[in-house]
């Protein structure tokens, strides 16, 4: 199948513009301003002035939990109890359990606890996930089934809230999740992740890394139009390697990404592992979740078997352990070994970055979700949060990505705040802010070098795969809307 698109603004590599490409089989045959001639075309689309650019590359999103959040109850952007109240009254649940998404305790004057969904779900598991995603809220029933109680300890790299009496709230932080394995629904996994995936389509994402790592059957199984690179958790490590398996093994569309692994939580919930402890909580610095000779043992067992690691590591604590690690480490540079978040950091930390270079995934949306945190457990250390262009400067490669379901997965959002910097009219360190074409590029080309794959995705140029946006204006304007995503030179996704 041989198409032509003529007529538009096709932004090809580097920035240029051109008038017309051809896609054959799949795949970017020719990328120019002069009309080919004398070829058969199958079909031409003109593109009516309209601007063509490569499909986004979502470089840390979590498939699964994003698509369940379509189908879920969402507690996003409530202020008050009062408010958690009447939804969760007003729902009506089609399966035995309740779901739900998004709560930000923040500023809430009553906190979450068990009695509260106790009163209005008595007969109903409940299991309500922060919108960080490392806190759930869950009902007695809950608690009940699975055990949890005044004689349950910590886990290590996990907290179980407890009242005065010690006994549970309800509230179960980071590894103290893994306590509930409860799956309900009247939706198979593939029926939801084809839902999730329609909605990326139609926001011009045609690349993700996936990070929810134990769906890797479905994935098989469902054949879906999106080119993933799906992170294995750490628990199948031994299975992986038995396997013969290494990272970035797979097909055109299914490939093996990175072993994920957990190094501290989240700031939202005030997990992140901290040098020192946050503003309001003077004596809490967060979890951990290895020690260093775990950590050290861990990296070795997954470069010596060629594999990559994907480290999620927020707090400056966490950030130093293991960039201590991979200057210790790191021999095999051709592995390209990836922090997921680097959120919190330092002056000396963005030195040592500079020297180690490790590659870098960063979320910038999670600044509308963080700015007031930052600013409340942090002082003045939230210079050093979220310092994209220091980052950039650092010649590591930085990919962006939305951490969907955490945050919205329109990647125009993120590309919005990394150049602006300003959330709710203030500016956050606007000596961060990067360019359009930086921001553009994280969320392009960046992504497809973190996973070895820019010489087949990532732009628009001959001999790479035909993955493209079709925007109403110029995207560059970030006033841009999505009109139409294409993967291999077939659309996906059209506004009609």
């Amino acid at each position: 199948m041989r198409i032509l698109f003529k007529n538009g603004n096709i932004y090809g590599e580097d920035f240029k513009l051109y008038k017309f490409m051809s896609v054959k089989d799949g795949v970017f045959e020719y990328v120019g301003n002069h009309e080919p001639i004398g070829i058969n075309f199958n079909k031409e689309v003109d593109l009516k002035g309209n601007f063509v650019f490569p499909g986004f590359f979502d470089s840390h999103i979590h498939l699964l939990s994003y698509s369940k959040t379509l189908f879920e109850l969402n507690l996003s952007g409530i202020q008050s109890m009062e408010e958690v109240k009447k939804v969760l009254k007003s729902f009506k649940p089609k399966g035995g359990v309740v779901y739900g998404f998004g709560w930000d305790d923040e500023k809430w004057k009553v906190k979450p606890d068990k009695r509260i969904l106790d009163e209005i779900f008595p007969d109903r598991f409940v299991i309500l996930k922060r919108r960080d995603g490392h806190s759930l809220w869950v009902n007695s029933l809950v608690l009940k089934k699975f055990n949890i109680d005044k004689d349950t300890p910590d886990p290590q790299g996990g907290k179980i809230e407890r009242d005065e009496e010690g006994n549970p709230t309800g509230v179960l932080r980071d590894r103290a999740m893994e306590l509930v394995k409860l799956k309900d629904s009247l939706y198979s996994e593939k029926e939801i992740i084809n839902e999730g995936i329609r909605k990326l389509h139609s926001l011009g994402i045609t690349s993700i890394c996936n990070m929810d790592g134990d769906i890797l059957h479905t994935l098989i199984e469902g054949k879906f139009k999106l080119r993933i690179f799906s992170s294995i958790p750490l628990e199948k490590l031994d299975s992986l390697i038995s396997l013969g398996l290494r990272s970035f093994f797979g097909d055109e569309f299914l490939k093996i990404g990175g072993v994920k692994v957990f190094l501290d939580g989240s700031l939202g919930s005030k997990t992140c592992f901290m040098k020192e402890g946050f503003e309001d909580e003077k004596e809490n610095r967060g979890l951990i979740y290895f020690d260093d000779g775990e950590l050290e043992e861990i990296f070795k067992k997954i470069e010596d078997n060629n594999l990559v690691l994907w480290i999620h590591s927020i707090g400056d604590m966490a950030n130093e352990i293991i960039l201590s690690v991979f200057e210790k480490l790191w021999k095999k540079r051709s592995l390209h070994h990836r922090i997921e978040h680097a959120q919190i950091l330092s002056e000396s930390l963005i030195e040592k970055i500079k020297s180690i270079k490790p590659y870098l995934s960063v979320q910038p949306s999670h600044i509308y979700l963080d700015v007031e945190k930052i600013k409340k457990y942090l002082g003045k250390r939230g210079r050093w949060t979220y310092p994209i262009k220091s980052l950039m400067n650092s010649d590591s490669v930085v990919s962006f990505g939305s951490d969907a379901p955490i945050e919205d997965p329109e990647p125009l959002r993120g590309i919005k705040v990394s150049v602006g910097r300003k959330v709710g009219g203030k500016f956050f360190y606007p000596e961060e802010a990067i360019t359009v074409k930086e921001a553009f590029k994280a969320y392009t080309i960046n992504g497809a070098i973190s996973v070895g794959e820019e010489t087949r995705l990532g732009s628009i140029k001959k001999g790479k795969a035909a993955d493209f946006i079709i925007f109403d204006a110029d995207p560059l304007s970030l006033n841009a809307k999505v009109i139409a995503t294409y993967i291999n030179g077939i659309s996906v996704f059209e506004i009609l």
